[in-house]
């Protein structure tokens, strides 16, 4: 099967909404099957977030690498809508609440691991 990955290299506020914009490009045609997921993992291994988006029935990773966090951060705080930036954008509806259900959860919390805790706490200020 193959592995639905879009990269998220550019994070900014523009115009009331936090622009996510990916580094790879997609067909058309595939971008405008895409589904907001409404779900948020942690990829301790990778010191990434997650999004997950649909195609077809398949899952698509909106991967969130940490040089980002600090942006979602500032988003966040703002309580700013996120919209991926494509042909069509996409607005993430859950992105505020499961973004903040990971602040609620990985804070201190060993088992996402040492190093994505860390990095984590870092980004969002937390424990400050």
């Amino acid at each position: 099967m193959q592995q639905h990955v879009l990269t998220i290299t550019q994070v900014k506020i523009k115009e009331n909404e936090l622009l996510l914009t990916p580094i790879e490009d997609w067909p058309k045609d595939e971008w405008l099957k895409l589904k907001d997921g409404e779900r948020m993992l942690a990829d301790s291994d990778a010191l990434a977030l997650v999004y997950i988006l649909e195609l077809d029935g398949q899952f698509v990773q909106l991967r969130f690498p940490k040089h980002t966090w600090p942006q979602l951060h500032e988003g966040y705080q703002k309580e700013l809508p996120a919209v991926l930036d494509g042909p069509e954008n996409i607005t993430l509806g859950k992105f505020k609440e499961e973004l903040e259900y990971l602040l609620d959860n990985i804070e201190g919390n060993g088992n996402y691991g040492e190093d994505m805790v860390a990095a984590f706490e870092n980004a969002f200020q937390l424990n400050k």
